[in-house]
C-alpha cells in the first residue's frame, strides 16, 4: 500500500503546481487560514519535534531549535542537496498534507500510511531530490 500511499502524496502537491511553478508553503498556508507559530522549543515529553499540526484552530508549530539542529546535521554530514532546501518550508510542506489530509480523509489510513504520504507530498511539492525521511537518519525521528 505504500507505492498507492505515496502516490496520492504526489498527486496532491500537483494539485498546487501551476505550469511548473512550485508555491511556497508558507504561503499556501496562509491562503488555506493555516496560522504558522513558531516556538523555540517542543514540548518536554518530545524533544526532537520539530513540526506539528493541530486542527482547531488550524495550526503549524514550527520548532525553532530542534529545526536548527537539524540544519546542523545537515552541514555537518555536507548534504549540499539538502543545505539547498528551506528547513521551514519542508516542515510547512509536511504538516499542510495534515491540514490537506484532515480536511479531506483520503480513506482509512493508518497513521504510518499518512506520514509516507505526507512526505510524498512535500517531496513532490517542493521538487526535493531527497525523501524527507532522509533528515531522520541525520537526528533521528521526529517530523
Amino acid at each position: 500500500m505504500a507505492e498507492d500511499v505515496a502516490a496520492l502524496g504526489q498527486r496532491v502537491a500537483r494539485r498546487f503546481i501551476v505550469r511548473g511553478a512550485r508555491p511556497k508553503p508558507t504561503d499556501l498556508a496562509s491562503e488555506m487560514g493555516v496560522e504558522l507559530i513558531h516556538q523555540e522549543a517542543p514540548p518536554p515529553a518530545q524533544p526532537r519535534l520539530r513540526s506539528e499540526y493541530r486542527s482547531a484552530p488550524a495550526r503549524i508549530i514550527l520548532y525553532c531549535d530542534s529545526i536548527a539542529e537539524l540544519g546542523a546535521a545537515i552541514h555537518a554530514s555536507q548534504r549540499f542537496d539538502m543545505m539547498r532546501c528551506d528547513l521551514l518550508e519542508v516542515h510547512t510542506a509536511h504538516e499542510l498534507f495534515h491540514h490537506i489530509e484532515f480536511g479531506q480523509r483520503f480513506g482509512p489510513l493508518t497513521p504510518q500510511e499518512v506520514e509516507t504520504a505526507a512526505h510524498a507530498f512535500t517531496q513532490e511539492l517542493l521538487g526535493l531530490h531527497f525523501g524527507p525521511t532522509e533528515f531522520s537518519e541525520l537526528t533521528g525521528p521526529e517530523l
